[in-house]
Parts: C-alpha cells; sequence; structure tokens
C-alpha cells in the first residue's frame, strides 16, 4: 500500500489533505524520537465524546499497572470528566473541550490549561483523540519530550516523536491499546474498560429509586449525538406502549442528555408509568443501566456505557461503523445494512425514510430482543 493510502485506511474526513499536511510539515519539523523506558508523567489527550473516555479507562489501568508509580493526568471536557473522577487510575484531570471552535474565549481557556499542563512537565504525552490539532497545542506547544499518536488517521506526523502507523481497523477498545503497545513496546493482555463509582454513588442511585419507586425498571435511551442514529420518535412512543401492556410491573426510565429533554418529555406525557432521567450523572448511570431489567439505546453514551457496565443492551444500529464500535458482552444489536453502510453519520441522511436505515429497524424485533432478556431472568 503506498503512503497516500494508508491515509485511508480508517480517515472519514480529508485524507487526502492530512497526507499533504504531513508530507509538508515534515519538510520544516522535525521531531526526534527516544525510547521510553521508565515514564514518570504521562498526559493523555481525550477531549471528546463521551464513550470515547469510556473506550480509554483500561489505557489508564494497565499503564499504572505496568509503571506503578507513573502519574497519569488526563484532558477531558465538562461532559464526560464525570466518567474518570472517581477513577484511581487518573491522578489529574486538565477540563477543556475543542476550544479552536469557540474562536477567542476558547483560545483564553487554552492558554489558562497550557500553563498547568506546563508546569506539570510531562515526559510523556499520548494523543488518544487521533487529532492533529490536540497533538499541535496539547503536545507540541507544551513541549512534552516524548509525543504518542496514530498519524495516518487525522494527520500531525511531523509532530509526534512516536507517530505509529494505524495499520487496519479494530474495535475501538483495541485500537488504543495498540497504540500503546506498540509505543511503550508492552503487551497489554485486559482490554476491558471499566466505570469506577464509590459507595456515595451506590447510595446516590438509591435514593433515586426509591424516590421514583423503581423496584423493576428498565431503561430506554431515545436521543443520539446525530439525527442520522436517531431510531424515530413514533417507533419508541409504540415500543413504550407494547411493553408497558406486558410488561406492567415494570416503570420505564427515559433517560438523555439535556438536549434530548424535548423529546423525552413527549414520550412520558400521558404516561405514569415513565420516569424522564435527564443529565444524570454518567458515572452514577453506569450502575442505573446495570441494574435495569433492560436497555434500549440508539449509538450513544447509553449503548456505550450500557455495555461496559454489564448492562442488558439492545443496541440499536444504523449509519455506525460496527467494525470499530461493535457493543460487546451481553449485547443484542439491532442493524439493517444498507448499500451506503457505513457513513458519516454527522451529515444528514440524504435517502427518504423508507429507505433510511435506522427506519427499516422495526418495533417488533426490538420487542422480541426485549423479551428473550426477559425470558433468561426468569
Amino acid at each position: 500500500m503506498d503512503k497516500k493510502n494508508l491515509y485511508r485506511i480508517r480517515a472519514e474526513i480529508s485524507p487526502d489533505f492530512n497526507y499533504y499536511f504531513d508530507k509538508i510539515t515534515s519538510v520544516f519539523i522535525k521531531s526526534k524520537k527516544s525510547r521510553i523506558k521508565n515514564p514518570k508523567k504521562i498526559l493523555f489527550l481525550r477531549n471528546d465524546h463521551i464513550g470515547d473516555m469510556v473506550y480509554s479507562t483500561q489505557i489508564f489501568r494497565e499503564i499504572k499497572k505496568k509503571f506503578p508509580d507513573v502519574k497519569i493526568g488526563v484532558v477531558a471536557t465538562e461532559g464526560n470528566r464525570q466518567i474518570i473522577e472517581k477513577d484511581p487510575y487518573v491522578d489529574k484531570i486538565f477540563e477543556i473541550d475543542l476550544f479552536w471552535r469557540r474562536g477567542f474565549k476558547g483560545f483564553l481557556d487554552y492558554f489558562k490549561v497550557l500553563k498547568k499542563i506546563k508546569k506539570e512537565k510531562f515526559d510523556v504525552g499520548v494523543d488518544l483523540r487521533r487529532s492533529k490539532l490536540n497533538i499541535l497545542f496539547f503536545l507540541w506547544i507544551p513541549k512534552i519530550k516524548n509525543r504518542i499518536g496514530f498519524y495516518n488517521i487525522n494527520g500531525g506526523k511531523a509532530f509526534l516523536t512516536h507517530p505509529i502507523l494505524y495499520r487496519e481497523k479494530a474495535n475501538y477498545i483495541y485500537e488504543n491499546v495498540n497504540l500503546i503497545n506498540e509505543a511503550f513496546d508492552i503487551d497489554i493482555k485486559n482490554c476491558w474498560p471499566h466505570v469506577i463509582t464509590d459507595e456515595e454513588d451506590e447510595k446516590d442511585v438509591k435514593k433515586l429509586t426509591e424516590k421514583n419507586n423503581l423496584k423493576k425498571y428498565v431503561v430506554f435511551a431515545p436521543g443520539a449525538t446525530a439525527d442520522s442514529k436517531r431510531w424515530p420518535e413514533k417507533k419508541f412512543a409504540e415500543l413504550i406502549e407494547i411493553f408497558h401492556k406486558k410488561y406492567p410491573i415494570y416503570k420505564i426510565v427515559l433517560s438523555g442528555a439535556n438536549s434530548d429533554k424535548n423529546l423525552v418529555d413527549r414520550l412520558c406525557k400521558n404516561r405514569n408509568f415513565c420516569v424522564p432521567l435527564i443529565n444524570f450523572n454518567l458515572r452514577k448511570m453506569a450502575i442505573v443501566l446495570k441494574n435495569a431489567g433492560v436497555v434500549v439505546a440508539n449509538d450513544g453514551c447509553a449503548t456505550d456505557i450500557g455495555w461496559v457496565s454489564d448492562g442488558k443492551l439492545i443496541s440499536l444500529v444504523g449509519p455506525v461503523d460496527l467494525e470499530l464500535f461493535k457493543p460487546l458482552k451481553k449485547t443484542k444489536i439491532i442493524h439493517h445494512k444498507v448499500d451506503c453502510y457505513p457513513c458519516f453519520w454527522a451529515n444528514p441522511c440524504p435517502r427518504s425514510s423508507k429507505e433510511w436505515c435506522m427506519n427499516l429497524i422495526t418495533v417488533d424485533e426490538v420487542m422480541n430482543s426485549i423479551n428473550e432478556f426477559m425470558e433468561e431472568k426468569e
């Protein structure tokens, strides 16, 4: 495979631009590689989605096991930091989003975080987000000695001392493991991510369940980060009615982010057996999902947290590439493969509703999967 095509293995946007960006910047910038022996402080970049943070937790754990004295810092967002706030394998969290999208105010926030990062004097930095801008702003500018990342997904090779080739598609939980194994010359065996909670989290969830009389419940998560990944509202409404008729002793918890509030409110309207749960703490949500009779969710954080926390998950999948993002463990996946699959789901689907992959999923299919889980409980 020629060098240009290496940038197409996992690229979602602009592979040619990334290739030429690296080719040009490599003429002017030379990053010197050195062997990483006993790192003292490692900075990981994970300032993106909630699920991405979930699928990185095993890296923090396994690095700590390999290097017990190492201090681990993580660049996280306001949204995903909850996942690791009580993680014993994380020593420090630096909160910032993709600041360059917010203009002048974003850069002011960046300089505050940059000062804190430089003060820590990290000797290794790892970009788990696969972003040339992340590499530039959080690894290269702070002058971290050893800078690690996949270069042929989004570019940034010149800014890395350890540019790692992304060789082939793999499930997301293995991608980061492959990166770390090659960069540190180690062999991580336990690739399973985790969400760590404590007694205080358990108590808060207990209060929630007692307040809403959730002796037996299921969780439906009807929201998604993009319309192309969202199962139609009318089908969720139909599912709610059919499920309640068959399993009347179960309450239905409808969970979502602030952006899903209107959708959840509509689905709960005139249904006293439904309980809205908006913007609940993500770490505590892991407990809620684990204890649910069933979890039905579109691709998103409920899916990511659900299966990692050993929940009985039914994942409704449309455009998302299952080769990369397939939920594992107890999950039942409902997916209709169409000729345009997989696609870049952030863009609106150009197809009619009849041809749209998410609309092809039927209520009967979802109920059949629910029944299978419920029968297992009995």
